[in-house]
This record gives C-alpha cells, sequence and structure tokens, in this order.
C-alpha cells in the first residue's frame, strides 16, 4: 500500500520505517521545509538513540503526496492535528476513500475531543472508519526491532484490522479491538501521570511514592473515561495500564523526563527547551484538569500535576497536600 506519514517526529519516523520493512511504499509529510530535506537528503536518524531512515523512504513538505496514497497515518503532536487536517482540506485533499490511522496520543486543549474525534471534525463523515494505535511503545525500542505490542482500535472493527495487517510483524505484535474511547483517553491521559512519575523521580521519593503515583493514577484515569464512554477492561489492557507503566518507568518517556527535571526545580519551559522533543503530557495536563471540571470528578493528581506546572506550586507542597487529604475506603 502506498502510506504517507504526516509527523516526521521519532514515532512517526519510526512506524514509516516498519512499515516500509513490511513492504509498503511510504511518504514522510514534514511541514519544516529545510528539515524535510535535509532528512531526505542524508536519510539521517530525526531522534537520539534511533536508527537511520531506510533510503526508500522520501521525505517531503508537499502535501500533494497524500493525494494517491491509499493510506494516511497521522503523527504530528496532539495540538497540531487539527491545523495538520486544515491544510489537508484546503488543498481539496478528501480522506473519504482512505484508511485513515492515528498515532497521535493527545486531547485538543479547547474543545477536549480525542484526536479521531479532531479529524473526523474537519473532514466530515469518516469518523466511524478511522482507526488508532496505541500500547507501550516508545520509538527508541521499535526501531531497534525490540519485541513490541501495541493495539489497533476503531469503531468498525474491520477497519482496525487493515491497520493491524500494516504493521504486525515479528518483532511488532497488534492487538484489535472497538473501543476507540477508552484506547485514545489511556493514551492521552497516561501522559500526565508520566509528568507526576517524574516529578516523583526529581524529589527523590522513591518507588512507594511513585507506585502510588501510578496505581491511583490509573484510577483517575478510568474514572474519566468510563464517564466518557469508554469500557473499563479497556484501562486495564496495553493502551492503559500497559501505557502508563512504561510512561511512568522508562528512561525513554519524554513525560517523565520533564516532570523530573520540574522536580529538580527547573522552570517548566526551560525543561520543555532541554527536552528537544514535545512532551505530549504538558499540553494534556490541561486539557484533563478541564476535563474534570467539566465533568465534575475528583481528580487530586491531575489537579495536583496541574497547580505544580501553571500555578507555580512547590512541588513539595502538592505531594504534601496529596498525602493530607481525607482518609477513606480504597
Amino acid at each position: 500500500m502506498k502510506i504517507t506519514v504526516l509527523g516526521a517526529g521519532s514515532w512517526g519516523a519510526t512506524l514509516a520505517a516498519l512499515l516500509v520493512e513490511n513492504g509498503h511504499n511510504v511518504i514522510i509529510w514534514e511541514i519544516d521545509e529545510k528539515r524535510a530535506k535535509d532528512l531526505n537528503d542524508r536519510k539521517i536518524k530525526p531522534f537520539e538513540a534511533g536508527v537511520d531512515l531506510p533510503k526508500e523512504i522520501n521525505i517531503t513538505s508537499n502535501l500533494d503526496s497524500v493525494k494517491d496514497s491509499r493510506g494516511i497515518l497521522f503523527a504530528v503532536p496532539s495540538q497540531y492535528m487539527r491545523e495538520t487536517c486544515k491544510l489537508l482540506k484546503d488543498k481539496g485533499i478528501s480522506l473519504d476513500d482512505k484508511l485513515v490511522m492515528s498515532a497521535t496520543k493527545g486531547i485538543e486543549n479547547k474543545t477536549l475531543l480525542r484526536m479521531s474525534e479532531v479529524i473526523g471534525d474537519v473532514f466530515k463523515g469518516i469518523y466511524d472508519n478511522i482507526a488508532v494505535i496505541s500500547g507501550p511503545s516508545h520509538a527508541e525500542e521499535v526501531c531497534r526491532k525490540v519485541p513490541t505490542v501495541i493495539t489497533s482500535a476503531s469503531k468498525n472493527l474491520a477497519t482496525a484490522e487493515k491497520c493491524r495487517k500494516l504493521f504486525m510483524n515479528d518483532y511488532f505484535r497488534v492487538y484489535t479491538q472497538d473501543d476507540i474511547v477508552g484506547v485514545e483517553i489511556g493514551a492521552a491521559l497516561k501522559n500526565v501521570f508520566a509528568v507526576a512519575a517524574g516529578i516523583i523521580d526529581g524529589l527523590k521519593y522513591g518507588d512507594n511514592t511513585k507506585a502510588a503515583v501510578v496505581s491511583r493514577g490509573l484510577r483517575e484515569l478510568v474514572k474519566i473515561g468510563v464517564v466518557l464512554g469508554g469500557k473499563e477492561q479497556t484501562f486495564y489492557g496495553l493502551s492503559g495500564l500497559g501505557d502508563l507503566m512504561v510512561t511512568c518507568f522508562s528512561k525513554h518517556s519524554r513525560n517523565r523526563s520533564v516532570g523530573q527535571a520540574v522536580g529538580d526545580g527547573i522552570p517548566i519551559e526551560k525543561a520543555q527547551k532541554s527536552l528537544g522533543m514535545v512532551a505530549e503530557g504538558i499540553k494534556n495536563t490541561v486539557s484533563a484538569y478541564e476535563l474534570g471540571k467539566k465533568l465534575n470528578i475528583e481528580l487530586p493528581i491531575i489537579n495536583a500535576v496541574y497547580y505544580v506546572l501553571f500555578e507555580n506550586k512547590n512541588p513539595i507542597d502538592a505531594v504534601n497536600d496529596l498525602m493530607k487529604r481525607d482518609a477513606k475506603k480504597e
């Protein structure tokens, strides 16, 4: 299949290389013309600890490549999803006859829409046939062919199965399901708890505290996800608990790394800049906080992360306040 991957970041480039290995004709679109040319000319790895891109991949800043592609994979940062969709629409490009997939994890700040909903909001009538892929899958490991397992979800299970066939190989296993709501909520909110876990690392509180953040964070994730229409069992699977664990504990996690910097006392703006890549958990903390207010759900850990990142609350005070909350049943 001819496939265009929208986004030349670490995850987009890694998935593009995997698709090439699986025998597909792949083009990567990168909005920055200079960066696209550099990547295409030298086929260099676009991120630290990655591998060089296959010579078969063409990297371009020209969206015309989408027109004759049968498959479209969105891998842009979540807060640029709508802008990317509008660029496509302004080009007169229709997605009606294409296999539309998203590897972007996030919730749009102002609308609080999931990524598949954003795509469906711009391109009317295709939402039911969008597939999303998610799970514990750091690009740094997938590109080295470390055994990895993810899930492909769509309201139309046949679409999820088509996506699985594109990606699945000896080191990249793909399950399918139809709970696209649960999969996307888990994918977006786990990054918020990864920031929290990083803050704990920065404060040097240890494993006990981080385990509490992860387990109680999972509870908050489930509360939001179920209210929004996700299935509870989904959050104990690959896109929920699986992704939560790898993101909160891994040295590769950019969200955990940013959180650790904040716990070390580094201002959030400087922490993000030094990372050199997008940490989705920062923007998605805003979305998670607003969702809690909108749905009237008690989310103490999410709220604490929001206060630390955006209201300059001291991380130590935030932890102390969590510990002093009224006693209750688990």
